[in-house]
């Protein structure tokens, strides 16, 4: 028996023995803690959100799983139809602004449902208007846009899967493409801060670029089946694995540790200062053959180390996030708006 306990002390004070996370605590909306403020908006979304991008406490804009691009004046309350997309099967996964004026959207499918049809492939939308109106920058065959982003100089660069799993990059705001890089991994995620890229893909793969985007390297291979989102804040950030662990960089991208398990799962993250960063997703189930999955907000304000959940049963999930500034944004949760406010 002493022999048992030697090892477990070795085992903790050598290899480290990771803290359980204490159990969620339960709220309702609007909540308010000492940290966070959650109001319910709105209760009526247009149906199949993939990302949701505001400018301010008033103007957003949504896009959807079945090729449509919605615009709010008014917080979230209501949306008009700013593009329908004519191309059948070919839905819509991601918005990015680079101004007030001038944004993209990406999407794609490499699949049809109708039979003797042609996949739709990828397509890159953008605006000069701030999303009043959209037109087609490009249209790619074999492929599906899921991610977009630019580096600090102006360059966009968008993900691509399919025949190609790869980066496009543009340097005439999206009038022209060329492939720069191929990556074996399925890619999900691309974000910058300042030189500095990251891309996330399947097998647990992070790819850095430290040359603004021209060059990119497998820096990382997490173990875990997938990497999805991937957040920066200047040496630091944060990444998604498996929808459910996160794990937390201090140098750059040198080096990853998880700092958080979340079984039920954990789909986006929101760092906001160099100690406090949100995660959302998955509460618990509520049984049954037709039941749904709560909502669970994470939150360290030590840098990772410690983190607090609380459960909201009367929404969803939250898997799209925007915050327009470092204290105030929204979230989705199926067909639900929630303003989150950062005290």
């Amino acid at each position: 028996m002493k022999n048992v306990l030697y090892i477990t002390i070795f085992i903790c004070l050598f290899a480290g023995c990771k803290k359980e996370p204490d159990l969620p605590a339960i709220a309702t909306l609007p909540f308010e803690n000492n940290y966070l403020r959650l109001e319910l908006v709105a209760t009526s979304l247009p149906s199949f959100i993939r990302d949701i991008y505001f400018f301010n406490a008033a103007t957003g804009i949504a896009v959807s799983y079945d090729g449509k691009i919605y615009r709010t004046i008014d917080g979230g309350v209501n949306w008009t139809i700013q593009f329908n997309n004519s191309t059948s099967d070919q839905p819509f996964y991601q918005i990015y602004f680079s101004n007030a004026n001038v944004g993209y959207v990406v999407g794609g499918s490499t699949n049809c449902y109708t039979p003797g049809c042609t996949p739709p492939g990828g397509l890159i939308l953008k605006t000069v208007d701030g999303g009043n109106s959209w037109i087609r920058v490009l249209q790619q065959p074999g492929v599906e846009f899921c991610s977009i982003t630019s580096n600090n100089q102006g360059a966009l660069f968008a993900l691509s899967n399919g025949t190609t799993e790869g980066i496009f990059k543009s340097t005439d705001a999206g009038s022209t493409w060329t492939i720069i890089s191929n990556l074996d991994a399925v890619p999900q995620k691309i974000n910058f801060i300042g030189d500095l890229g990251f891309c996330t893909g399947m097998k647990g793969h992070i790819f850095r670029s430290t040359d603004a985007g021209t060059t990119w390297q497998l820096t990382t291979i997490l173990p875990a089946n997938y990497a999805t989102d991937i957040k920066m804040t200047n040496v630091s950030g944060y990444c998604i694995a498996d929808n459910q662990t996160v794990y937390k960089t201090s140098d750059k991208g040198d080096h990853w540790i998880q700092t958080y398990v979340h079984q039920n799962g954990t789909y986006v993250l929101n760092p906001l200062t160099v100690n406090n960063c949100i995660a959302f997703g998955a509460g618990v189930y509520s049984g049954g053959d037709f039941g749904t999955w709560s909502s669970e907000i994470m939150l360290t304000e030590n840098a990772g180390r410690d983190w607090s959940a609380t459960e909201i049963k009367e929404i969803e999930p939250i898997r799209y996030t925007s915050f327009y500034s470092a204290s105030e944004g929204y979230a989705v949760a199926a067909n639900k708006l929630v303003k989150i406010t950062v005290k």
